[in-house]
């Protein structure tokens, strides 16, 4: 009967293009039916799928149709929804690899290695697209094989998503050196990036002021680039490395966490509604007072979600409504593994491994993680929690569950805050000292550290970092005020780190200022250098020495002459247990003199002659009395011991 038709056509070509165009003509007929359908109540949206699907039989090259279908999937949602959208979309990546917003909605939907094999056989029919090429690197390192998605970009054009993909790939493959050239090349090109692809790899672990600026920072001049070096600055674990091995340590927690923690059920309604997940956590209330367990939030990682609602969105899906683990394509146990990687302790069948009480839940369905910090102990309580209304009834993807108010605390901390877990045993000691600077309004800050190589880093409120590194004493010039603090030391291979908030002094020149006292080992008097890098790192010192003190005067009174005059009183308070202070009492060792200065700052310099000082632990505070005012100023106390 065909071949009939077309000879009455006029031949067979002929008879094949009119064919094709009656065709075309039935499918965009029927394409017009469907989105009339498509744009109905509910009722609509099947009808408009099977117009859509006698649309792509006609046109079996057109990607429009499945299209279609693919977004009547996303409409509809659930498992059903995401099942449609899955396969239209692996049927238009074999016609053409970057049709629409296909891949971006991919990226969506729920993966596994074999749907991952599907996708890259589609794109592979497109082996000299730089586009397919980019996709496929993308699912070999899904697949965990980061060479081979190296190899796939060799000859793709240079870009930032593609500088990315390739760290990605080394970092994941354990080519740290590459890893870090390929990430150096994103970086460089930050402010060109119309992709948004810096962004991408890294909001899952940045803070909510983090989210806002980089919301408000606007490409060109810069900034976009200062962002990301002060988003990674900040997140150093080894300042003394040129490196920064939080970079490829990211990357290795993100693969992960998208091969073990990916999302089962990413259209479910607990990912897209915040109504849907108002529901849940009604039930899990109920849940943990059916368990005996004081009333907590339910879902703590509200206030990371408004956060994102500016910038992020999943596609139809209302603005503000999506999860952050949605928007990750993880659970929440992703996320914060993604933050804080492996926890501590892991302990299946209870919410909060602090106190395991009673009997043990479903071990496939409870999880508590446990996270020593430097702030504290975090335990954070996960349950499948998304394939049902009722929390009696467990399934789908790991949600939070906080079983105490602590444990809300904690995911919130968590879900705001990130850590390295690079090793740090070191525990060295260091000492810090403040002077005035030549120029008005500075501080000079110094720092010494007992090891092989240290480096010290302050951050601004601005996140503006000011660096000294090397051998011995270092010194950083910054105005006064509050800074973020690191130090690191390395000693025999092995890393020390600190962290923490300083407050740098400002010294005056009307208020009775003190600088920091220094002590150093010496019989005569020292200078502002000579002291400083004398004093030793670990503040111990050898009995029946002499020690030479320095310390700098602002802001003295002087008479008509220009002289001023003050008191100055040291004081070696003894440290001692309560039993030996009863025994033996704690009187301090005090030295005590009247001065005078014609300089200003006056330089206030002291020998301490040999066995003035017993052998023991002392707090050595320093205070000085303007005579002039009858006004005092105390110094820091310094901890030192003499043995």
């Amino acid at each position: 009967m065909l071949a009939l038709l077309l000879a009455l056509l006029g031949g067979s070509q002929i008879g094949q293009d009119t064919l094709a165009a009656r065709g075309g003509a039935r499918a965009d007929s029927l394409l017009a039916v469907g989105r009339a359908q498509f744009a109905r109540p509910v009722i609509g949206r099947y009808a408009a799928l099977e117009a859509f699907r006698t649309a792509a039989r006609l046109v079996p090259a057109d990607p429009e149709p499945l299209y279609w279908q693919m977004k009547v999937g996303f409409y509809l949602g659930s498992d059903e929804g995401d099942v449609l959208a899955r396969e239209a979309m692996l049927k238009i990546l074999a016609l053409t690899p970057d049709y629409e917003d296909v891949w971006d909605r991919f990226e969506t939907v729920y993966h596994n290695p074999k749907i991952w094999r599907r996708a890259d056989q589609a794109l592979a029919r497109h082996p000299n697209d730089a586009v397919a090429l980019e996709r496929r690197a993308e699912l070999a390192i899904a697949l965990e094989e980061p060479l081979r998605a190296d190899s796939l970009l060799i000859h793709v054009p240079a870009s930032v998503p593609v500088y990315l993909t390739r760290a990605e790939a080394n970092f994941d493959a354990g080519r740290d050196s590459a890893g870090f050239v390929w990430y150096d090349s994103a970086m460089a090109y930050a402010d060109i990036d119309s992709t948004g692809a810096m962004w991408d790899a890294v909001w899952m672990i940045a803070t909510p002021e983090e989210i806002r600026r980089q919301d408000a920072t606007p490409p060109g001049d810069g900034g976009r680039r200062r962002f990301f070096e002060r988003f990674w600055a900040t997140r150093d674990p080894n300042l003394v490395t040129a490196g920064n091995e939080r970079i490829a340590e990211h990357f290795r927690r993100f693969v992960y966490a998208r091969r073990y923690f990916r999302l089962l059920h990413p259209m479910n309604l607990y990912h897209r509604s915040a109504r849907y997940r108002a529901l849940i956590a009604a039930t899990q209330k109920d849940y943990l007072e059916a368990q005996g367990k004081r009333e907590a939030d339910p879902y703590p990682g509200a206030e990371l979600d408004r956060a994102l609602a500016a910038s992020r969105q999943l596609p139809d899906v209302a603005r503000g409504e999506a999860t952050s683990p949605a928007l990750a394509g993880v659970d929440a146990r992703g996320l914060i593994f993604m933050r804080y990687g492996p926890p501590e302790v892991l302990l299946r069948g209870f919410l909060d491994p602090l106190r395991p009480q009673g009997s043990p839940d479903s071990p496939l369905d409870i999880e508590g993680w446990l996270y020593h910090t430097p702030q504290g102990t975090l335990s954070i309580g996960f349950r499948r929690g998304t394939g049902s209304l009722f929390a009696s009834l467990p399934g789908g993807d790991f949600i939070f569950l906080p079983a105490n108010r602590r444990q809300a605390a904690s995911t919130r901390i968590a879900l705001e805050t990130d850590r390295s877990t690079l090793p740090a045993p070191l525990e060295a000691r260091a000492w810090s000292a403040f002077f005035r600077n030549a120029a008005t309004g500075l501080t000079d800050a110094y720092y010494r550290a007992d090891g092989d190589s240290a480096a010290v880093v302050l951050w601004d409120a601005n996140e503006s970092p000011v660096r000294a590194s090397g051998s011995g004493l270092l010194q950083v010039t910054v105005p006064p005020g509050g800074y973020r603090m690191g130090l690191d030391i390395v000693a025999g291979g092995v890393l020390g780190r600190t962290r923490g908030d300083v407050k740098i002094p400002g010294f005056s020149e009307v208020d009775l200022r003190l600088s920091s006292l220094l002590l150093a080992p010496a019989a005569s008097l020292l200078d502002r250098e000579a002291a400083l890098r004398a004093m030793p790192a670990d503040l111990v010192y050898r009995a029946g020495a002499p020690l030479a003190a320095y310390m700098e005067v602002y802001g003295l009174t002087a008479d008509p002459s220009g002289r001023s005059q003050y008191r100055v009183r040291y004081e070696f308070s003894p440290v001692r247990s309560l039993p030996a202070r009863l025994v033996s009492g704690s009187r301090p060792v005090v030295f005590e003199f009247d001065r005078g200065a014609f300089a200003a700052p006056a330089l206030e310099q002291l020998v301490i002659e040999a066995d003035r000082v017993p052998p023991g632990r002392y707090r050595v505070s320093v205070v000085v009395t303007d005579l002039q005012r009858n006004v005092k100023s105390t110094s820091a106390a310094l901890d030192v011991t003499i043995r």
